[in-house]
């Protein structure tokens, strides 16, 4: 009769396991190790906690740091309460590989054994494996060598429930964009790129703003199901730790991943150990466990340590939502629609049915445009017009509000060269279109020379003031010229006591810009410094015009206690790389 004698057991606390299994995927791809600290019942091990031991890493080894070991055991019994029965019960330690203890393993925990009267355990972590433990039990015996028995080895379930099938419209390919990251080392990468996307025009879903109240998990499967178009993996070092991600976010994504309306973009943030510069393109997939797995290294990967790195990204997310787009806009023969707003809402259920929805932070006080916001519009605005081009539309409709300064600039991205039909909606309900006034009474445009050089200067620049008010006040303009960065020409430009009528803007608006064409060229090709007063939407108009020009456009920062001025704001080159907005003016002061 054979008898089977029923191994030991070892139990991991969920803890001890989260420890080695994420130092294991930080070190990958050299192994790393430690010691192990708990108690026995009876024959068998609980395993408490597990301490990472620094100490000489390759891919096939590991020898621990004695000092270091002994340091850490000293500081542990001199905080444990004597009736503590946890002690240091044994080693662990990684293979790469899909193999359990080797002969040296085997060995040096027999060596260890040696010096103790009680059992110690031997736990190899081994990665890409079903079993992922081996353990072992090594007792020290009288004048032989120890003994080593294999021990069984558990932990702890994953705490969230097995993900339920994908419901039916959990792609949507114009739906939000999810951005999935660690927040101990990477909520400023998600800070930038939720504002980046947003004044590119995206839907971001974001934790911090659009997770509503209830069971976080519960919460969270409903963003991931329910119509998505794309997600950032921002993947930093403390990804490592976070198992939100890693058991429940990234399992979704790459499920969602297998539709063609879903984009999944993965921003590398892992620098490589020779080189900071550059990303590691193989540890997203070991800091996530999925090595020897290639599942994200075999994707693309963004570096976000280029300068362009984000910029790129939100490019890819922008063209996507275009390209699954264009059917409809196609089929309805619509225009390609664009809404604009400097103080949006923060949340992914209030953005609109637009192609793309720009929205930037307003500052809490004052008249002026935030720095940050148009900071990032200077990245965004150049998206503009290849978007508008890959949707197919023949026509544009702009909605929504914005500073002076950034109608011009929006009306910049898209020239009346590539464009040709464009029309502005704006908040009271009036339409501004580029191709009306034919045939029209359109307005006479007086010019009042306010300055007049007989020779250009060495850096030759013309001021220009259109106001489109009944009512002309010079005081603030009169002020940029006397403190200004000196003019040879300063003019204003107006439409006399006239209210400017919206059936006649496109050709309103072609003769102004000729109008300041001419005071540019006076003395070959001036700087344009420009402070426009009018409707919003024919500011919009106003800058369609602006190609071949260099123009620094002001905002009036004015207000009752008597401070009437204008400011620079920023400096728009359509045409040139990097434009419209070629620079940021105004300070973050």
């Amino acid at each position: 009769m054979t008898s089977t004698r029923k191994l030991i057991h070892i139990e991991l606390s969920r803890d001890a396991h989260e420890t080695i299994a994420s130092s294991t995927a930080k070190a990958l791809p050299n192994e790393t190790g430690g010691i192990l600290l708990g108690y026995r019942v009876g024959s068998d091990f609980t395993v408490t906690a597990a301490l990472v031991v620094e100490g000489k890493r390759t891919s096939t080894s590991f020898v621990r740091d004695d000092v270091e070991a002994n340091r850490l055991l000293a500081e542990f019994f001199e905080e444990r309460a004597p009736t503590d029965p946890v002690g240091y019960i044994g080693e662990w330690h990684s293979h790469p590989a899909a193999v359990g203890p080797s002969s040296q393993d085997i060995s040096s925990i027999r060596g260890i054994a040696k010096q103790h009267a009680d059992p110690l355990i031997l736990l190899v972590y081994s990665v890409g494996t079903p079993w992922n433990y081996s353990g072992q039990v090594a007792r020290r015996r009288p004048l032989i060598q120890p003994k080593t028995t294999p021990a069984d080895v558990s932990y702890p379930p994953s705490r969230f429930p097995a993900l339920e099938l994908l419901p039916e419209g959990a792609v949507r390919g114009d739906g939000p964009v999810f951005i999935s990251y660690r927040q101990s080392d990477g909520t400023k990468l998600a800070d930038s790129f939720e504002e980046l996307a947003r004044a590119a025009g995206l839907v971001v879903w974001r934790d911090h703003t659009d997770l509503r109240g209830g069971t976080t998990t519960d919460r969270l499967e409903r963003a991931l199901t329910q119509g998505l178009s794309g997600a950032v993996l921002i993947t930093t070092p403390d990804i490592a730790d976070s198992e939100i991600v890693r058991e429940r976010e990234l399992p979704r994504l790459l499920e969602l991943d297998q539709a063609s309306e879903f984009s999944l973009c993965i921003a590398n943030a892992i620098p490589r150990a020779a080189d900071e510069t550059k990303c590691d393109y193989e540890a997203p997939d070991h800091l996530l466990r999925l090595a020897p797995r290639r599942v994200l290294a075999d994707k693309k990967q963004t570096n976000v340590f280029q300068a362009d790195g984000k910029l790129k990204i939100i490019r890819d997310l922008v063209m996507h939502r275009i390209e699954e787009r264009k059917p409809t806009i196609s089929q309805e023969g619509r225009p390609f629609t664009i809404k604009i707003q400097t103080r949006p809402a923060s949340y992914a259920i209030d953005a609109g049915t637009e192609d793309l929805h720009i929205r930037v932070q307003a500052p809490e006080n004052g008249r002026l445009p935030q720095h940050k916001g148009l900071m990032l519009l200077q990245q965004t605005f150049g998206l503009l017009g290849d978007a508008v081009h890959a949707s197919g539309a023949q026509k544009i409709a702009v909605s929504g509000g914005a500073h002076l300064s950034v109608a011009l600039a929006l009306g910049a991205a898209l020239p009346s060269t590539e464009f040709h039909e464009l029309e502005v909606l704006d908040a009271s309900g009036q339409t501004w279109h580029s191709s009306s006034g034919e045939g029209g009474e359109v307005p006479q445009i007086r010019t009042e020379t306010l300055l007049q050089s007989d020779s250009p200067s060495a850096k030759s620049r013309v001021a220009v003031f259109v106001t489109l008010s009944p009512q002309v006040d010079h005081a603030a303009f009169q002020n940029l010229i006397e403190h200004g960065p000196g003019f040879d020409i300063a003019v204003a430009l107006s439409a006399g006591d006239r209210h400017i009528d919206p059936s006649v803007a496109g050709c309103f608006s072609r003769a102004l810009m000729s109008k300041v064409r001419e005071v540019a060229s006076a003395f070959g090709r001036s700087e344009v410094h420009l402070a426009y007063h009018g409707p919003y939407g024919l500011g919009v108009l106003l800058g369609r015009y602006l190609n071949t020009l260099r123009t620094v456009v002001y905002e009036w920062a004015g207000d009752l206690s008597g401070d009437n001025r204008y400011v620079p704001v920023m400096t728009l080159e359509p045409g040139v790389g990097g434009g419209p907005i070629v620079e940021v003016n105004l300070t973050d002061s």
